[in-house]
């Protein structure tokens, strides 16, 4: 007995969702910034290797420190994600360079991601001088400013005789 079409389209269905509920379990990785590994780190040496040495080797950094130019950070880490849950952070990496005044490497640190602090961002808001107005309020505020009976209906010109 042969199969009938509204058979071969629960079957069709059926094994589409099979395949897609099993996509999904598959997690999806990956990685933002620079994750440098151990032999790319070896590669810079103190005091011998320069800040053009470094940026040859591993790219730009990631950020460079707002209060010192001589240090630099390359930051990296892997995320792995399930389906629509959220991202889960797998591994993260921060390496600190820190440079002297003839460009020279003094120091080459893998910082413990342990030692992170979260930031909270304040809620608190600057004042400001002035009123806040809705984009309705702001719309009537401008029905009379452009009064027509100002322009010259002769000419399409101002009152002065300029032109717009």
């Amino acid at each position: 007995m042969a199969p009938t079409k509204a058979g071969k389209l629960l079957l069709m269905t059926g094994t589409t969702v099979l395949a897609a509920w099993l996509g999904a379990c598959t997690p999806t990785i990956s990685t933002q910034g620079n994750m440098l590994t151990q032999t790319r780190i070896d590669q810079i040496q103190t005091a011998t290797s320069t800040r053009d040495d470094v940026e040859r080797l591993w790219g730009p950094p990631s950020t460079i420190s707002p209060f010192d130019p001589n240090t630099w950070y390359y930051v990296g880490e892997t995320t792995s994600q399930k389906g629509l849950f959220k991202p889960v952070v797998e591994k993260r990496q921060v390496v600190k360079v820190t440079f002297d005044g003839t460009d020279a490497v003094t120091a080459v640190t893998i910082l413990d991601p342990k030692e992170a602090r979260d930031i909270a961002f304040s809620t608190r808001r600057t004042p400001t001088a002035g009123k806040e107005f809705t984009a309705f309020q702001q719309f009537i505020s401008n029905l009379g400013k452009f009064n027509s009976s100002e322009m010259n209906p002769n000419k399409g010109t101002f009152p002065t005789g300029d032109t717009p």
